[in-house]
């Protein structure tokens, strides 16, 4: 995955400064959005977060739903365990092909500040598993930031200045998940202070 882990943005990979972090940039608000207008999560859902970090989204969900979250960094995943319990199930680890063979399938996957960290291959692996991973009618909802045309030089300096090293534009993120979904749908996000852009696509 291409990720820039030096400097200050290696401090990101401690999950205290993370969230304290993104409670700066006042994502608490964009975080329950995100849930009630893209994941709508319903009680008796089963949830796939596969790049969970803290598991902060599962905040915003209902408790009657099953979660399953997955995160390379260890770190992020004791403090999700730590502040959710048995609300969810965490693996510090990829998603790979063995967990799609042995848990079961899911409604909603969930990948929120992924892609932009992935080359194409890696992204395009990653669907591959999440079409294979899915009840029938079952769908996939991303977030990452973006590059679009016209936009606030503030917020394109910011992405730009991202761990992540592979943020798109809109047509690059839909390319990745073409072959694997028939239906791709998307929505760049403004966000006025301070100035982010963002992409969230709804896939099935």
């Amino acid at each position: 995955m291409a990720e820039l882990k030096t400097g200050l943005r290696g401090l990101l990979a401690n999950p205290m400064l993370y969230v304290a972090l993104q409670r700066l940039m006042g994502t608490d608000k964009e975080c329950r959005s995100f849930v009630e207008t893209y994941i709508k999560p319903s009680p008796g859902d089963s949830v796939l977060d596969v790049g969970c970090g803290p598991a902060e989204l599962l905040r915003y969900m209902p408790d009657d739903l099953t979660y399953v979250g997955f995160d390379p960094n260890p770190a992020y995943i004791e403090r999700a365990r730590m502040t959710f319990g048995d609300r969810g199930t965490f693996f510090a680890k990829y998603y790979e092909r063995s967990d799609v063979e042995r848990l079961p399938s899911f409604d909603i996957a969930v990948l929120s500040a992924v892609l932009h960290h992935m080359n194409n291959e890696e992204a395009q692996h990653l669907f591959g598993l999440l079409r294979q991973s899915l009840k029938p009618g079952g769908r996939v909802v991303t977030l990452d930031n973006v590059f679009v045309p016209k936009q606030n030089p503030i917020a394109r300096l910011l992405i730009a200045m991202d761990r992540g090293r592979n943020v798109r534009d809109p047509e690059g993120y839909r390319a990745l998940a073409r072959g694997y979904f028939d239906n791709i749908d998307g929505v760049v996000i403004f966000k006025a202070f301070p100035p982010y852009t963002y992409y969230v696509m709804s896939i099935s």
